[in-house]
């Protein structure tokens, strides 16, 4: 049996961006339909310090859709050597309406509560361009479900 490994990264919030630094994302803490034509969703990765020289993958789950690939990331190319949190971003699909992974209908953008989720673990270099591995033993990680709002439109 495979030694028990610590997930590469867990996510820990998500947030919006401010002048200011961030502002996490709740129903309390709105998106204007406005900040989501314009501006990206940010969370915050917390990278285990152990696993220095591992590059990550992530995928992003909004609202029960298909995950989302996002870039792999590198370390000492994309995330500077050393750094333990790490912001990244994503934007909230820019179409009307889609299906999720039961077919029922979803508008990505419509007023009322959306859910996110994202998962991390290492990147092989057997993965480019294939399945990803979110698995424990390749350092996967599953952030729990956040839930954020957005205001009706003008």
């Amino acid at each position: 049996m495979a030694a028990e490994q610590n997930p590469v990264a867990t996510v820990i919030g998500v947030f919006r961006g401010k002048d200011g630094g961030f502002e996490p994302l709740t129903p309390e803490t709105p998106l204007t339909s406005e900040e989501v034509r314009r501006n990206p969703v940010f969370y915050i990765l917390d990278l285990d310090p152990s696993r220095g020289g591992d590059h990550l993958i992530i995928d992003v789950i909004y609202d029960n859709l298909s995950p989302l690939r996002l870039q792999d990331l590198k370390r000492g190319t994309d995330i500077p050597r050393g750094v333990r949190f790490w912001p990244d971003w994503f934007d909230i699909p820019p179409y009307k309406e889609m299906h999720d992974i039961d077919g029922r209908p979803v508008f990505p953008r419509a007023a009322g509560i959306h859910t996110v989720q994202v998962r991390t673990a290492c990147r092989k270099s057997a993965q480019v361009g294939r399945a990803r591995d979110f698995s424990a033993e390749n350092g996967g990680s599953e952030s729990p479900v956040f839930r954020i709002r957005i205001l009706p439109g003008d």
